[in-house]
């Protein structure tokens, strides 16, 4: 049987750091999509859009008119509620978050994406180095946190360094 383990780098933590540019592995309490009709309304103080800084430990990611993602601990039951028409899912397994700061990260993300600072948008999804991702500021002007789907951040993290 052929041995393809050399093919693919083993999973381990992400880190990159230059002169003008760091990315790192984030770990979040918890990652949990809300869907519903009325999702943005419910959320609306702790709504994220793009290009947000956020300085708040809990938040809701705008993702698309009824659903949000959000991040840190809640108290809401998995599953699909009649009394508020929400459904919940816990995916914080689902998804990788790096950060990616310092000088030279907005231009490095733009070689992977079409970004830009002054056209705002209801939502922090974004099509970037060739994945659906979940893109924001966070902390400061110059810290950008990203989220991707857990199987494909290996080749995006390649992308970004390379």
């Amino acid at each position: 049987m052929r041995n393809d383990s050399a093919r693919w780098d083993a999973p381990g933590p992400l880190r990159f750091s230059s002169d003008d540019l760091t990315i790192q592995d984030v770990t979040l309490p918890k990652q949990t999509w809300v869907s519903g009709t009325d999702v943005l309304a419910r959320y609306r103080d702790q709504l994220v859009t793009w290009p947000t800084v956020v300085t708040a430990e809990t938040y809701a990611l705008s993702l698309r008119r009824d659903r949000v993602l959000l991040i840190g601990e809640t108290d809401l039951a998995e599953g699909y509620s009649a009394e508020t028409c929400l459904a919940v899912s816990d995916v914080s397994d689902a998804y990788q978050v790096i950060d990616i700061s310092g000088p030279a990260a907005f231009q490095r993300l733009c070689h992977g994406a079409e970004l830009n600072l002054e056209a705002h948008s209801a939502s922090v999804m974004r099509r970037a180095f060739g994945a659906d991702v979940m893109l924001y500021r966070h902390g400061h002007a110059t810290t950008f946190r990203l989220h991707v789907a857990r199987a494909l951040m290996q080749s995006v993290f390649r992308q970004l360094i390379g």
